[in-house]
Order: structure tokens, then C-alpha cells, then sequence
């Protein structure tokens, strides 16, 4: 049988050589050309629209027109002090509206002078 231990002087590591060690002979990993439904992305490719399409300022003003109108409504259709609190809450939110139909309006021109 084989004596388990080991001779005094024996090298466990191999001595360091200058060769550097040899490449593994399988290629590098690469991602499919296609991942699920997804083609895989390009590089090259410009970036595209990033969250949700900006809003339409024309269907924007529709809105601000249409509480504007109903807060006018409101001041003569309601009796009492209702109609004030919900004609002045309901011209607040045209007003809001109007603003961001007014800032997409603004987006549009200065993409449109971008491009």
C-alpha cells in the first residue's frame, strides 16, 4: 500500500512558467438573435419613443373647453352655495387643461424645429 503522506520536498503547485495558460477552445458566449419576442438590440439603432405618446394638444383643449363650459353651467344651472364651490373647482381644472394643452403645443414646435 501507499504511504498517504507526502516526501518531504515535494512541490503540491506546479512552478510558474512564462507561457501563458492556454484559451479554451470553445467560442465566447453570445446572445440569440431573437430573445422571446424581442429582436436583440442594435447598437446602431436610434433610440425610440421612451414611456407613452405625448398627448394631442387639440384633444387637451377639447377638454379645457368642455369644464369651462360646465363650470359656467354650473354657476346658473345649481341653487345655492354648491354652485359656486363646484363652477370655481370646475374652471381650476379647465384651467389646468388649458396649460397642458398649451405645453404640448410647445413641445410639438420645438421637435418640429429639432428635426
Amino acid at each position: 500500500m501507499a504511504n498517504g503522506k507526502r516526501k518531504k520536498g515535494d512541490r503540491v503547485t506546479p512552478k510558474k512558467s512564462d507561457l501563458p495558460p492556454p484559451r479554451a477552445a470553445r467560442p465566447r458566449w453570445s446572445a440569440p438573435k431573437k430573445i422571446g419576442p424581442f429582436d436583440k438590440p442594435d447598437p446602431d439603432k436610434p433610440l425610440g419613443q421612451v414611456g407613452r405618446r405625448p398627448s394631442s394638444p387639440i384633444k387637451l383643449l377639447v377638454y379645457a373647453v368642455v369644464y369651462f363650459v360646465c363650470g359656467v353651467a354650473s354657476f346658473f344651472i345649481l341653487k345655492g352655495t354648491l354652485k359656486i364651490i363646484i363652477g370655481v373647482v370646475l374652471i381650476g381644472i379647465s384651467i389646468l387643461w388649458l396649460r397642458g394643452a398649451s405645453t404640448a403645443f410647445l413641445r410639438q414646435q420645438k421637435r418640429s424645429e429639432e428635426s
